[in-house]
């Protein structure tokens, strides 16, 4: 089940095969390939030994899908309302929702503090790391933070951001908010609130109300810390009575990003 698919504009679709044979429609096998390996190797969605059969997920900043076929994976009959506003990429999530994920809900709109439009960038070169906020000092300290972790030399690095930087859109895209999610699928609880949102991630907190905190039980969000961020995500979380926990993965080692998660007691 889909909303509304825009036009994907002119992007060739390429197609990973899971480790289990499962096709997956992507924009790039290569960062599909990456993600799947962070998704089900890291601590980001540790919080799934807390999850219950028939539990919800909701997965902002979704991607291909590629958390949420996971998590359906560990938790049978979860249900799952998945965002993505990059409107190439939801056509693939959208696609493999209907392959492999039938009842599930894949919504094409970025999500934040308040409900409307607002202007989005996406970069060809490198999906991911599509924003509603673009910072370009950040962009380029996580890319050269996690490329030297790598072992790559300066002009390979150089180079990356490079390709990185040759195409970029933007355009507008419908915006909502957690509380308006919770409203429209009539979600009475959200068991695990995922976030990915490249430096979003405060404002689609401040877009839950205070009537919906209390239906929220897991919390795990990636972090950019520029302008204090990490410590203003934290501090939300310990505010609506989580037990917060915070790190970073050793390849983002001298950049900005932190994973952080939160459950209640």
């Amino acid at each position: 089940m889909t909303d509304t698919v825009p036009g994907s504009g002119q992007h060739a679709f390429e197609t990973y095969i899971l480790p289990d044979g499962r096709v997956l429609h992507c924009l790039s096998e290569e960062t599909t390939k990456i993600v799947w390996h962070e998704v089900s190797t890291s601590i980001y969605l540790n919080e799934l030994q807390n999850l219950r059969a028939g539990d919800t997920l909701v997965d902002i900043g979704a991607h291909v899908g590629l958390s949420s076929l996971f998590v359906a994976d560990q938790v049978p009959g979860v249900r799952v309302v998945a965002c993505e506003p990059a409107a190439p990429t939801f056509a693939c999530l959208a696609r493999n929702f209907a392959d492999h994920l039938p009842g599930c809900i894949a919504v094409n709109k970025a999500v934040a503090d308040v409900p409307g439009t607002a202007e989005f960038t996406f970069y060809p070169a490198d999906e991911t790391m599509a924003t509603l906020e673009v910072d370009e000092k950040d962009d380029r300290r996580n890319i050269d933070a996690v490329l030297t972790n790598l072992g790559l030399p300066q002009e390979e690095r150089d180079a990356y951001w490079d390709g990185f930087r040759s195409r970029v859109e933007t355009y507008r895209v419908p915006v909502t908010t957690v509380s308006e999610l919770i409203a429209e699928h009539g979600l009475a609880s959200v068991d695990l609130l995922k976030i990915d949102v490249e430096r979003s991630e405060l404002a689609v907190l401040r877009g839950i109300g205070e009537d919906d905190w209390p239906k929220v039980r897991n919390v795990a969000v990636e972090v950019h810390d520029v302008h204090g961020r990490l410590t203003e995500v934290v501090n939300l979380l310990e505010e609506k009575d989580f037990r917060v926990s915070r790190s970073q993965q050793e390849v983002y080692s001298g950049g900005s990003v932190h994973i952080v998660l939160a459950r209640r007691p």
